[in-house]
């Protein structure tokens, strides 16, 4: 594990996604940050049915979810020391409540808190992951005391507004999946000889289902495992659900993708990655660390953040080359899974654990003097 700062002791993340969904970015960095030693209070989106404020302790030894209701409606037409006031009252209350006071708050969104200045007398870090997460960016990058980010894209975004930014890459678990495949889902993966699995929110707006609709009717003797979130009424169900060679599991834990990956022969990326805006947003999804790690071959659309880096990635840069590219792995998938390219993917991977990305970033604090 990171050695852990000697005033780096308890951290506020405020994180636009929840604790109970898909863990990504800021669940694994809370994570490493509580297996650290470090005590790591999470902070949910606000929910309607949430109306005190709740501090539940996790699963994880050192870190508690935190569930609250919104501050106050329409808190940012307040006037900046109205709003600042009202956040602070917030965050005291809240430390009176886990009987502490925060030495640190990694803002992980742009929507709430954007003005760290309510984080006074703190530590304020401003980390941005997704580039269309644009609401307040300025605000937040130049009230932080320094930025991270995951890309060169956002990088020169943040750049305007704080001298102090660095990209991280995007990291991957290192912990080791105790999980096993039930009898029916281990049936699922021997019920052809070739096992393609795609991985992510199945109805999100930049997935190409026409390209993984021809994908999977070109290749009926392949059995395409599909997971993740989605709705029956969806385009991508709608498109693909009746096709018998796609295989629908749904949501899984987390700790269930590992296992899953180790029993397929190639992972996917298949995005609509030609336009300006996405191929910004789509330059470094998380996934394909976790792709990585596997070993296993991903054939990919365009993903920027792997532009010098194509060994690691069968990568295409028009979305109409994407099935030829395909067709390339799945018939020589003996070079391709060689141990020699699996070994050179988890090694990648192996550098990118959350635990040596925060090594990077407190060695970061240190340099600008924000820790000891």
């Amino acid at each position: 594990m990171s050695t852990l700062p000697p005033d780096f002791k308890q951290v506020l993340i405020i994180s636009p996604e929840p604790w109970n969904g898909q863990f990504v970015s800021k669940h694994h960095y809370a994570i490493t940050l509580a297996e650290s030693g470090i005590q790591v209070y999470f902070l949910n989106p606000p929910k309607e049915t949430c109306h005190n404020l709740e501090v539940n302790k996790t699963y994880y030894s050192n870190l508690w979810e935190v569930n609250s209701p919104q501050v106050v409606k329409g808190l940012r037409f307040y006037p900046k020391y109205i709003r600042n006031l009202i956040e602070k009252k917030w965050l005291n209350k809240l430390e009176a409540k886990v009987g502490k006071k925060f030495t640190t708050i990694w803002l992980f969104e742009n929507s709430r808190f954007y003005d760290m200045n309510f984080a006074e007398n703190r530590l304020k870090i401003y980390h941005q992951v997704d580039s269309n997460q644009n609401l307040h960016i300025k605000k937040a990058a130049s009230t932080a005391d320094i930025c991270f980010c995951t890309t060169d894209f956002i990088k020169n975004k943040l750049k305007i507004f704080n001298k102090q930014v660095y990209k991280i890459h995007h990291g991957v678990s290192s912990s080791k999946s105790e999980k096993h495949l039930n009898k029916n889902q281990l049936s699922l993966l021997l019920k052809n000889q070739q096992n393609v699995v795609l991985i992510g929110n199945l109805d999100i707006k930049y997935l190409d289902v026409n390209l993984l609709e021809s994908l999977i009717t070109k290749h009926l003797h392949i059995s395409f495992h599909l997971i993740g979130g989605f709705n029956e009424q969806g385009f991508c169900y709608s498109r693909c659900g009746k096709l018998k060679n796609a295989l629908w599991w749904g949501k899984v834990d987390s700790e269930m993708i590992p296992v899953i990956l180790s029993h397929c022969d190639v992972s996917l990326l298949l995005y609509k990655a030609e336009t300006k805006f996405d191929i910004e947003q789509l330059a470094s999804p998380h996934k394909v660390m976790e792709y990585l790690a596997s070993g296993k071959v991903n054939v990919a659309t365009y993903t920027d953040e792997y532009k010098d880096k194509r060994e690691l990635l069968e990568m295409v840069d028009k979305n109409s080359d994407y099935i030829s590219k395909f067709n390339d792995v799945i018939n020589d998938l003996v070079h391709y899974n060689s141990v020699e390219n699996q070994s050179m993917r988890k090694a990648f991977a192996k550098e990118h654990t959350y635990s040596k990305q925060l090594t990077k970033i407190f060695s970061y604090l240190k340099t600008n003097k924000l820790i000891n």
